[in-house]
């Protein structure tokens, strides 16, 4: 592993867990911006509020992203840092 490998890898699984969470995010988020969508057709204030909600699930995902990556090399650190006091 080189020094830069933040120790994080991409299974199948933590993919499903990441795609599922994104799109309860996005349905929130839809639910969130439905009352301030300036219409009074339930389809096109779901689409809208939705189409809205886009960018902010999508923010989600590469914070989620970033907090994964972040995590894993601290806790590659702490454990390096520990291999060396022994």
């Amino acid at each position: 592993m080189s020094k830069l490998d933040s120790g994080y890898k991409v299974t199948a699984k933590s993919a499903v867990i990441d795609t599922i969470l994104t799109v309860i995010v996005w349905f929130l988020f839809t639910l969130w911006f439905k009352p301030h969508v300036m219409s009074y057709e339930p389809a096109t204030v779901f689409f809208w509020a939705g189409f809205s909600a886009l960018p902010a699930a999508g923010t989600f995902w590469l914070c989620l992203q970033m907090y994964k990556v972040t995590a894993a090399h601290q806790r590659k650190l702490k454990e390096e840092k520990e291999d060396n006091s022994e």
